[in-house]
Order: C-alpha cells, then structure tokens, then sequence
C-alpha cells in the first residue's frame, strides 16, 4: 500500500460575508441613535413595551400570572439591600456583568442599568474600587412593599440611591430606581 504524497493547501480570499462587519463610523452612529432614542424615552415618559410586573391587575391571570408575596414571608429587606445597591452601582459601572441581577429587578429597571453598562463599556473606564454601602434606610409603606434610600461611597464619590422593592413570587423585585 503506497501513500499518496499531499497536495499544497490553496488559500483562496473569503468570499462576502452576509452580513457585513459595521466599521467604527456605522457603530457611533448606531451608538448615537440609541442615546438619543433613550434620551427622547425619558423626555415622554415612555418605556419600550415589554413585560412587567403587574400584581393584583385585572390583566394577569390569579393563578398564573405573578404572585403578590407578603412580607412576612420575604427575607429582611434591609440586609437585602445592602447586599444587592453595590451590585447594581457596579452593573452600571461595567464591572459586573447585568445577567447577574435579571431576576432581581422588573424589566424596566433591567434596560436601564443595562443602557448605563453598555455606555460605562464604550467608554472603557474601570472603577479602582468596589463599591462601598455606607447606610441604608427602609421604610415600609404597605405590606409586601419597601422603599429603601441607599448611600454608596463607589470610585471616590458619594452617591444616593433610591430603590422601590415589591414582593413578588417569593422574592424581593426592584421595581424603581433612581441614582442620584
């Protein structure tokens, strides 16, 4: 049995890829579109439709749709939060990745943090360190709902932070949040 010797390998240029790559102007405008489309959102009050989180409406379904959690039955929120305001200050700082707290906050509060995460990546900048919760106040204005105000020390500023928690399928769901 005799072996054939190989043939030379043929390097032939690729052809057009579908679609094609976005040079760097095409991404900045894209970029550009999407500020100016959010800024134009928050101007009207309108939010891009997508699901939220409807509790004791008309239009969810009582037996499948979410379920309004007591707050009896919900962890302590305060430990909670503490836990959780550094983990969104560093979502929308970049350093953590937004996957990380989808199931803790309402859609609405997910674009946003994630609209903040994806300008904190364009414009490269990493905070020297992680953030720091220095006090946290809860107050409970009805039963399976807290408001929390939250001071972060984070990259050498003091920030404040309000967040607005429902309970929700046995868990704590941020529904608001405002970063001052």
């Amino acid at each position: 049995m005799s072996i054939s010797p190989a043939q030379p390998l043929q390097l032939r240029p690729a052809s057009g890829w579908l679609p094609p790559a976005l040079d760097e102007s095409a991404v900045d405008v894209l970029y550009d579109d999407l500020v100016a489309a959010s800024r134009h959102r928050r101007r009207r009050g309108y939010s891009q439709p997508m699901l939220r989180v409807l509790v004791n409406s008309d239009q969810v379904d009582p037996q499948f749709g979410p379920q309004a959690t007591a707050a009896h039955v919900l962890p302590e929120p305060r430990a909670w939060v503490q836990r959780l305001a550094g983990a969104l200050l560093e979502c929308m700082t970049g350093v953590r990745s937004t996957s990380q707290i989808s199931r803790w906050v309402s859609p609405l509060v997910y674009e946003r943090i994630n609209a903040r995460a994806v300008i904190a990546k364009r414009r490269g900048a990493r905070p020297m360190h992680r953030s720091l919760v220095r006090k946290v106040h809860v107050c409970a204005p009805d039963d399976g709902v807290v408001e929390a105000s939250v001071v972060i020390q984070h990259d050498g500023r003091v920030r404040a932070m309000a967040l607005r928690l429902v309970g929700v399928d046995g868990r704590w769901m941020i529904t608001a949040m405002e970063l001052g």
